[in-house]
């Protein structure tokens, strides 16, 4: 959602500094020690929605994790880019996840949603699935490729995962954003079956 370089903070130990945890910003974590992991780096007022999105799919079977934005105003400034993204719970709770899906806010203004990362079987599933419900998927010139090694999704065990940009006009329509999580949900349940993930 942002462009490189705009971010106030390039790391979360200066985030941590200049920023009061349940203040500022929250971290909430579920860890259900499963092998699939749901993120939502800018969750809360940084990226709206994206939060929701990642509980949603995670439920009470995948692992989640989510930094919250909560301040009056100025979110944004809590934004730390995906590549750079290195709050200790995250990292902790991802080093042990087989899958990583990151949920990020993109700007579009039409119904669309960019996926990006390295997993590319699982970006393909995905972009099959979603397609059939009549979302509009973007990959090829994705403007959100999620390709950095170093990207918060490709940090899990495999090295490897997907990115999911959702547009404000998806996100903004509660029915579309339950049909999109649970389509995200049903996937990842038909992928571990595939690869005996526990």
């Amino acid at each position: 959602m942002y462009l490189m370089g705009m971010d106030k903070y390039s790391d979360f130990k200066t985030l941590a500094a200049n920023e009061t945890l349940n203040r500022d910003y929250k971290i909430l974590i579920q860890d259900l020690g499963s092998g699939i992991t749901i993120v939502a780096p800018h969750g809360g007022l940084i990226e709206p929605k994206t939060s929701l999105i990642t509980k949603l799919i995670a439920g009470n079977t995948f692992n989640y994790y989510c930094l919250e934005g909560i301040k009056g105003k100025n979110n944004q400034d809590l934004h730390i880019t995906s590549h750079l993204f290195d709050e200790p719970g995250a990292l902790d709770l991802i080093s042990s996840s087989d899958i990583v899906i990151t949920i990020h806010a993109c700007t579009d203004k039409e119904d669309v949603i960019h996926v990006g990362g390295c997993f590319i079987e699982l970006a393909s599933y995905t972009q099959n699935i979603l397609e059939k419900l009549n979302i509009k998927i973007l990959r090829q010139k994705n403007r959100f490729p999620g390709t950095h090694p170093d990207n918060i999704c490709n940090k899990g065990i495999r090295k490897k995962g997907v990115q999911l940009e959702i547009s404000r006009s998806l996100r903004d329509d509660i029915q579309k954003l339950f049909l999109i999580s649970n389509a995200i949900r049903k996937v990842l349940k038909t992928f571990k079956s595939r690869c005996s993930i526990q």
